[in-house]
């Protein structure tokens, strides 16, 4: 069992099985690569309603490979819980990651949000860009946990794209768990997502069930 308090390590040398916070969340699979990981409880706003919920750094990114499958994955679960609505949603647009950095190709499309949505009864549009992490990070500006989503140029493209389309976009994240199945799930408008790190007092007010199909009114998406 994890301690209380303080910081646990598991040594660089030793491979990582499946860490569990109370609850029985997976916050880490096995990785390829042996890493550091430090593990410390946390206790504040939101997160009091998640009890001891497990706050992760890790010391360097896992492969590309994996963070790409990841991201695939979680786009296929957010898009699903639009689809299970067949009767009010339709995916308009839904963008592919079909550049290749190691050979400096980029396509242009893959800036913009990952998922365009009409909602079928009055013909709106909106944007979806879906973010999965595997655990919060702590911020050393509030000392506490903080979701990191973007870089400054990639939220800065996302508002052009809002602009220049005329359609609200949200970010839709999924923390812990697995990206077909995350433990937290948070959907915020663009225009609350200011800033690369999103504090607990933004997103918990925007915490949904991870599992329920999406609802829109008034131009708002829950």
């Amino acid at each position: 069992m994890l301690p209380r308090q303080g910081v646990w390590q598991k040594d660089r040398k030793q491979g990582l099985d499946d860490l569990f916070d109370d609850f029985g969340h997976v916050y880490i699979r096995k990785f390829k690569k042996p890493k550091l990981v430090c593990i410390k409880l946390l206790s504040m706003g939101f997160l009091d309603k998640l009890a001891k919920t497990l706050d992760l750094w890790l010391a360097d990114e896992e492969a590309e490979d994996v963070n790409y499958q990841k991201g695939t994955d979680f786009e296929a679960h957010v898009a699903g819980l639009f689809t299970r609505r067949s009767d009010y949603f339709a995916i308009s647009d839904w963008t592919r990651d079909n550049h290749d950095k190691s050979k400096g190709i980029y396509v242009e499309s893959n800036t913009n949000p990952d998922l365009v949505i009409r909602y079928k009864p009055t013909n709106e549009k909106f944007a979806v860009e879906c973010k999965y992490r595997s655990g919060f990070y702590r911020s050393q500006k509030i000392n506490g946990p903080v979701v990191k989503w973007a870089a400054p140029d990639q939220i800065k493209r996302y508002n052009a794209y809002s602009r220049s389309n005329r359609i609200p976009v949200f970010v839709v994240v999924g923390v812990g768990g697995s990206p077909k199945k995350p433990a937290t799930m948070f959907c915020i408008p663009l225009k609350d997502a200011k800033y690369p790190e999103i504090f607990p007092s933004v997103f918990e007010k925007y915490e949904r069930d991870p599992g329920k199909t999406f609802f829109w009114r008034d131009g708002m998406l829950k």
